[in-house]
């Protein structure tokens, strides 16, 4: 199955999805500590906490920069679908995520702010963005000529 457009300029994938997700809980877990550090009066310690996220943050963006971006759960959810064969809807706020082949032939609900938006996805949306397809604002139309003129009379 071949992919054209988007995907073909920028299809550098993340390889490893266990060590993507190995570091992106890393990165988590640090910054989680560093938010309960920052209320002690011990500035020792949370220089320690802040320079240890620093260094797991530094390790994770050099594993993923130049890359697309897709969010963790939602991979690993498709994934294990695709193991399974399983074929039902899959929520996600995640807008930003890019269309990966792996997601072909599932729906995914997105979110655009105020309800979840069933998107299926087919082999054209690869490389794109999944908030592209979930429109955050609705047009009613413009208003009619004839109320203006009515209006100024």
């Amino acid at each position: 199955m071949g992919f054209r457009g988007a995907w073909n300029k920028r299809n550098r994938l993340i390889e490893d999805l266990d060590t993507f997700l190995k570091l992106y809980k890393k990165a988590q877990k640090a910054y989680k500590k560093v938010r309960k550090v920052e209320f002690s009066n011990n500035e020792e310690l949370i220089e320690n906490a802040k320079k240890r996220y620093q260094e797991i943050w530094q390790e994770f963006k050099a594993f993923v920069d130049k890359k697309a971006w897709v969010d963790p759960k939602l991979w690993t959810t498709i994934k294990k679908m695709n193991q399974t064969g399983d074929r039902k809807v899959v929520k996600t706020y995640s807008r930003d995520s890019q269309i990966i082949p792996e997601f072909v032939n599932h729906t995914i609900a997105v979110h655009n702010g105020k309800t979840f938006v069933p998107v299926y996805i087919t082999p054209e949306m690869v490389g794109h963005k999944l908030g592209e397809f979930a429109p955050t604002r609705t047009f009613r139309s413009h208003p009619d000529k004839s109320a203006k003129v009515v209006k100024k009379k």
